[in-house]
């Protein structure tokens, strides 16, 4: 699926902007028919919209600590390493990299103890190396695509 029209592109602005606008408002400001925009929106959501989702800001509810942490795991650990973090209920995030390290998560813990704790679970497996970048404060977040200036990125 990819965006074929400016309308398309325009349309998934605003549906990345605010998944919860209600499709009225989004008329209003486009002058495309609701019609129009639900079915379009239907048919992004059969193949290029993974989900509608929420960002939260974890530290107001007593989540202070949100780290990245690169590893590096031994080729004979990673399927069990890769099922603990899915199971994880700290991991926000899991990604498969490459550049030397073979997943980077994204943990969100209470404090420092919750971190250790998650850190002392890790040791039954086979890890190469590690690197940890505690995140301090969202300067830039999900906003690829909210914008009507990224459409001449899409034609």
């Amino acid at each position: 699926m990819e965006l074929k029209t400016r309308k398309d592109i325009l349309l998934m602005t605003y549906f990345r902007r605010n998944a919860r606008e209600n499709l009225t408002q989004i008329s209003r400001w486009t002058s495309i028919p609701v019609s129009t925009i639900f079915d379009k929106l239907r048919e992004f959501e059969r193949g290029l919209i993974q989900r509608h989702t929420t960002l939260i800001d974890f530290r107001k509810l007593g989540f202070d600590i949100r780290i990245d942490i690169l590893f590096k795991v031994a080729k004979e650990s990673r399927e069990e390493f890769k099922e603990f973090l899915i199971n994880n209920e700290n991991v926000n995030s899991i990604y498969r990299i490459n550049s030397g390290y073979d997943y980077l998560v994204e943990g969100i813990f209470r404090d420092m103890s919750d971190l250790q704790r998650f850190m002392e679970l890790l040791e039954r497996f086979k890890i190469e190396a590690k690197q940890e970048l505690f995140i301090l404060e969202d300067i830039k977040r999900e906003s690829f695509l909210t914008e009507e200036m990224h459409a001449k990125l899409l034609i």
